[in-house]
């Protein structure tokens, strides 16, 4: 049993379906030659039927005729007084008709038991009074010698005639209905037959049109979609036309078509930063010995020179620019090192209020009104405090310099449901900046990509590790009421 079961799994689609179809169009068959079989059967008992009643008005018509021709006989024997009179063989003609109208199966049954009985009974009186009235007669003399038996006789073979007629055209009628009956239940049939045949064919013609429109088309499609993404063009998407199984299915074949490109490029956005990252941390080993001597040097100049040198101005400025070569080495340093998050429960106020406190001088310097708004924050946080706060430092200070000179800056924090339908954090950072070009915004989180004349592209890019390292989303849109650009931080809820 397991061998032809692997085997119909091992068929193709196209044919399993036509297997069905077969199946269907053989029951179809069945179902025809039933039908055809009924009507066989019913012409049948219809015929069967005919026969009987064609068969019991013969019988009745002879027996009629057979009184008729006795009564005319002795009705001429007595007109002519005809002395050589011979009496007719009466019994001998009705005995093996009523016998035989008797042993007919479908006698009683089409006349009704008490009719035929009652024919049975007046046929007999009518043939004993005929019979009466011919033994009645002289061999010689007068034929009617009895007028009053040949009465009785009238008389007897009237009342079986009127019975005979009454049943006559009662069977008349039967035999009319039923040739009727028969020739409206075979018409009838045979619509039904061919309203069947129809029906199937044309159900067969739609369910292959169905199934290569339905089934056929979308695995075409699929197996189309895998082929150009097997072949790396992971740009190919399949047009979601209906919602079946089908449909769902191809939007998860895009799905996976999505994932996999952001796969890839993570993948490759992760082997880039490990050569840059290989890269960077040579070049702070080969300048942070050279930069240390040019700042040792410089300070030790420094404190030789007197107080009212001009060189020390110069010395100053050799060692602020090292100090910020050296700075700028650390965030290169940093943003190509794999964070490592160390999480601890810190009050949301007081991030808040840290976060209001760095950036309040470089906000006034700027002459930029700086707002921060809290709305039902949790009272605890569990996060990585110093990589938190050095996030929303970079998204801050991106949003001071990006705002126009007398403009806002606002940072709002609240409690709200993610995508997912659990409870989260969005922190929103916003300006009255020109806000971020469209063109741009999918690529304003990756390392050194920057739109600043003097940026170095590591703000942005660290943020966007910091809050991924976290389980949570960072995007940017536009600010529906400052105007510029609204960099939106969710971060899931761990601790209330």
């Amino acid at each position: 049993m397991l061998g032809p079961r692997l085997d119909f799994l091992t068929l193709k689609l196209l044919h399993k379906f036509a297997i069905l179809l077969a199946l269907l169009g053989l029951s179809v068959l069945i179902s025809l030659g039933f039908a055809a079989w009924s009507v066989q059967t019913i012409n049948a008992e219809v015929s069967s039927a005919y026969s009987d009643l064609t068969f019991i008005l013969e019988q009745l018509d002879r027996i009629k005729q057979a009184y008729e021709h006795d009564l005319a006989a002795i009705h001429e024997a007595h007109a002519k007084r005809d002395r050589g009179f011979e009496p007719l063989p009466i019994g001998a003609q009705i005995d093996p008709i009523l016998e035989g109208l008797e042993k007919a199966p479908g006698f009683g049954r089409r006349v009704g038991a008490g009719t035929s009985m009652l024919v049975s009974r007046l046929v007999r009186e009518c043939r004993t009074a005929l019979e009466a009235y011919q033994a009645s007669a002289p061999k010689e003399g007068d034929a009617a010698a009895d007028p009053a038996l040949r009465d009785a006789a009238q008389s007897s073979f009237e009342a079986t005639h009127s019975l005979i007629e009454r049943v006559q055209a009662q069977l008349l009628r039967d035999v009319e209905f039923s040739l009727d009956y028969g020739r409206d239940l075979r018409g009838m049939l045979m619509r039904i037959i061919s309203a069947s045949l129809a029906l199937s064919v044309l159900a067969a013609l739609l369910a292959v049109v169905l199934v290569r429109r339905w089934v056929m088309a979308p695995i075409t499609e699929l197996r189309r979609a895998t082929g150009e993404i097997a072949a790396g063009n992971f740009a190919y998407r399949l047009a979601v036309r209906s919602g079946d199984e089908f449909g769902q299915l191809s939007g998860e074949v895009n799905h996976m078509a999505e994932m996999v490109v952001a796969a890839q490029q993570r993948l490759v956005e992760r082997e880039r930063l490990a050569a840059i990252g290989e890269l960077v941390r040579r070049l702070a080993h080969n300048l942070r010995n050279p930069l240390a001597g040019i700042r040792s040097l410089a300070e030790l100049t420094r404190s030789e020179l007197p107080a009212e040198s001009d060189l020390r101005e110069n010395q100053d400025r050799i060692v602020g620019a090292v100090d910020r070569f050296e700075k700028w080495l650390s965030d290169l340093l940093h943003s190509t090192t794999p964070l490592e998050i160390r999480r601890e429960r810190i009050r949301a106020a007081d991030l808040c209020r840290s976060l209001e406190a760095s950036h309040v001088p470089m906000a006034r310097g700027r002459r930029i009104e700086l707002i921060v708004e809290q709305d039902g924050l949790p009272e605890w946080l569990d996060v990585d405090p110093m990589q938190i706060e050095h996030a929303f430092v970079a998204l801050l200070s991106n949003a001071i310099e990006a705002a126009p000179e007398g403009g806002t800056v606002r940072l709002r924090a609240s409690r709200v449901v993610d995508e997912r339908g659990q409870a989260a954090i969005e922190w929103r950072v916003e300006d009255s900046g020109s806000g971020v070009d469209p063109a741009v915004a999918g690529r304003i989180f990756t390392p050194h990509f920057t739109t600043k004349k003097h940026g170095t592209g590591i703000g942005l890019a660290v943020a966007h590790n910091v809050v991924a390292a976290h389980g949570g989303r960072i995007r940017v849109e536009r600010s529906s009421d400052l105007g510029g650009a609204a960099f939106i931080v969710t971060l899931p809820m761990q601790a209330d």
